[in-house]
């Protein structure tokens, strides 16, 4: 059988690489790209989620389904140190069997969450901007918003736990990988990668529908606008016509290029036969995993930077300018009375002291403790 040629190739692939205390060039490759993918999805993520606390511009319908994103994609990012100790590790010096199962589970939810959301997304902006306001508001009312939240993470985990209680998969390390992820030598391991491709082929059908409809409802607008427009309001068309095009053409190629080659590997499972295409489907799977923690770091930019009230919060954050963040929330203002306050307390301490200076007044507060 095809899977048990596959299994066999993995026990001795697995006895090989515990057997030589070296590290592959390949794998500090993919080691370094794991580590730049931490760093930049931590951080993305985070400051997007910060901004989405700190100002009430922010605390939109929409910016709900983002910020539902930036958590997935927060978690996708926080996980990928396990998956490089994972690579960097030899003489069976791997994490605990339970932890790797964990680590794999939460990235495969995750990422799940994280695709169901985009397509949400996606809906979203369709029906705001192609129908009326009031059937948006009825759309996606505050609890229909939070039925699509749970359900983009009850979705994946559905998809993940059926299979693994009826024996259909196991969690775990894989030595093809050299990660936690799912066995993909499992004998019925058929069953997730159908449940995967399907959940998958709705997402993007749907996401990739969204935003044809969007694409052709601004181009249409702006054929009837054109001929009662000044030469001056003709080029400011055009130019946001070019902008959305683009905002439009980086989002469908986020996802295709960041999804679509995982989808691709999980097809060619049942084919693999000879241990060449396991050497070419090992470093494949690898990267095609790592793309889809790139995805969690792009997002954060597609999604954030390029939206203009996003990205002037974001900008704020980044530059810990606090008080010049639009429309401040609660949380905000009262971090800021409280800063406020204590400057006003630290005044009336140095007016009492007889300091020229607070900073003399901090000092000799400092020596009297």
């Amino acid at each position: 059988m095809v899977l048990a040629d596959v299994t066999g190739y993995q026990d001795s692939n697995e006895t090989i690489a515990e057997s030589n205390p070296s590290l592959a060039p390949g794998d500090v490759c993919f080691a370094a790209l794991y580590s730049t993918a931490f760093v930049l999805g931590v951080t993305g993520n985070a400051v997007l989620l910060i901004a989405s606390a700190l100002s009430r511009k922010l605390q939109t319908k929409t910016s709900c389904l983002i910020v539902n994103l930036s958590v997935s994609d927060l978690v996708v990012s926080a996980l990928v140190p396990f998956q490089v100790v994972q690579m960097l590790t030899r003489n069976n010096r791997r994490l605990p069997e339970a932890l790797c199962q964990m680590t794999a589970a939460l990235d495969i939810i995750s990422i799940g969450s994280s695709v169901i959301t985009i397509m949400l997304i996606a809906v979203d902006r369709c029906v705001l901007i192609i129908k009326p306001r009031h059937t948006y508001n009825h759309v996606f009312s505050s609890r229909n918003l939070v039925v699509m939240v749970t359900m983009s993470w009850l979705c994946p985990i559905v998809v993940l736990v059926v299979p693994l209680l009826t024996g259909h998969g196991r969690l775990g390390y894989n030595a093809l990988t050299r990660l936690c992820i799912c066995d993909f030598t499992h004998k019925n391991v058929n069953t997730f990668v159908f449940l995967t491709i399907c959940v998958y082929a709705f997402t993007f059908v749907v996401t990739f529908t969204s935003y044809w409809l969007i694409f052709r409802h601004v181009t249409r607008s702006a054929l009837k606008s054109r001929s009662c427009s000044t030469p001056t309001e003709k080029g400011f068309r055009r130019h946001t016509e070019l902008a959305i095009t683009k905002n439009l053409l980086s989002v469908l190629c986020c996802f295709i290029l960041c999804v679509t080659p995982f989808m691709g590997v999980l097809l060619a499972i049942p084919f693999l036969e000879a241990p060449t295409m396991h050497r070419v489907f090992r470093g494949t799977a690898r990267f095609s995993i790592f793309l889809l923690a790139l995805d969690s770091c792009l997002n954060p930019f597609i999604y954030g930077w390029k939206h203009p009230h996003v990205r002037v919060v974001m900008a704020c954050v980044l530059r810990r300018r606090w008080r010049d963040i639009p429309e401040p929330s609660r949380l905000l203002a009262h971090i800021l009375d409280y800063n406020t306050g204590d400057r006003q307390t630290l005044q009336v301490f140095s007016a009492a002291k007889g300091c020229e200076t607070q900073s003399e007044c901090v000092n000799i507060e400092t020596n009297n403790m």
